[in-house]
Formats: C-alpha cells, structure tokens, sequence
C-alpha cells in the first residue's frame, strides 16, 4: 500500500508531500510508531505536526485494512485530535490533507480531508474588541 500526503496549511506555509509505504512486513513497527504516539496524548504531551500527520496515516491505513469506505474515514479524522492535544501552529499547518491511496484494489483514489485538526475560534478576530 502506498499513500501519498499532500499537506496544506495557512497561505504563508509551503505544502509539502510525505509518502508511506505499508507493507505486512512493516506491521509491527507501524504498531509500536502508533502506540508511542498515543502513549504521548495519553501522558498529555502535545503532538507535533509529524506525529499528528503520523496518526491520521495510521487511521487511514488501520481504517483500509479493515475494509471501511473512503467516506467513512474523511467523516471520522476531523474527529481524532484537539487542538489543545497539538503543539501550536500545528492545525494551522494540518489546513487540508489530501491523501493519494494506491492498493492492489485500489488505484490512486483521493482522499481530502479540510480541517483535520478543528481550530477553536480566537478570542481576537473581525467583530470583536479586546476590552
């Protein structure tokens, strides 16, 4: 399985692309890189942007293996993390990401998800003064 992420943030954030290659050989090692990340927000550690992005990778993939739809993961990841469960800056980096699935089933199927990380409402925006 190959997935290829497009990853879009705020207009002065350069995207960028991370693949990731997942064999049945790599299950282990994909297993113990999931379970540290999750010991993180467990111990209420802050994730950064490549443990973030790390978990919605390992949703996806989880979520392929056991044969859930396209739809149902999109519906399921902006659910996943707070943005106080993330170092700042980071749902502001995770604007879009556009996931590219390659399987033997499945062939170059996109997958968008717009904000991934929801951003709370900041308490200085257009409409209201600071007092």
């Amino acid at each position: 399985m190959k997935i290829e992420v497009l990853v879009q943030g705020d207009p002065d954030i350069k995207p960028f692309t991370k693949i990731v290659h997942y064999e049945k050989s790599d299950e282990l090692i994909f297993y113990e890189s999931t379970q540290l990340i999750k010991k993180h927000l467990l111990n209420n550690m802050r994730l950064n942007i490549n443990e973030a992005l790390g978990l919605f990778v390992a949703y996806v993939i989880t979520s392929l293996n056991e044969h859930k739809t396209i739809n149902e993961i999109q519906k399921q990841i902006p659910n996943m993390l707070l943005p106080h469960q993330v170092m700042i800056g980071v749902p502001e980096s995770l604007r879009k990401l556009t996931f590219t699935i390659t399987t033997d089933e499945i062939k170059n199927e996109p997958m968008s998800i717009v904000a991934p990380i929801r951003i709370d409402q900041y308490f200085l925006h257009e409409g209201k003064q600071a007092t």
